[in-house]
């Protein structure tokens, strides 16, 4: 059902998203429940100091790219995709977000 589909869609995102933290250092945090996921992006990962200006560049490079995601408080990129989302959906989303993020300010 879809919410056995939330739980496990989630959980595949939030392993892939530690896993890009990993590399990235301008992720510096990520928190979930279910779907709805959160990525915050730092200019300095020791004093998680927000970086406001890397989370907007983001958001458009992935709207061109066709994703859309909203932001909140100016630096957390926030996922929101439906009950119904498949882990294929969800990969493409984060091979999309990994990008917009690697390629830097």
């Amino acid at each position: 059902g879809l919410v056995e589909n939330a739980a496990r869609v989630g959980a595949m995102a939030l392993d892939r998203l530690r896993a890009m933290a990993r590399l990235l250092p301008a992720i510096g945090d990520v928190r979930g429940r279910g779907l709805l996921i959160g990525i915050d992006l730092v200019s300095d990962r020791d004093s998680r100091a927000p970086d406001n200006d890397l989370a907007e560049t983001v958001m458009y490079r992935a709207l061109d790219a066709g994703l859309s995601f909203k932001t909140t408080m100016g630096n957390v990129l926030t996922l929101t995709p439906p009950l119904t989302v498949s882990e294929a959906e969800m990969t493409r989303a984060l091979d999309i977000i990994e990008a917009a993020i690697a390629a830097g300010r």
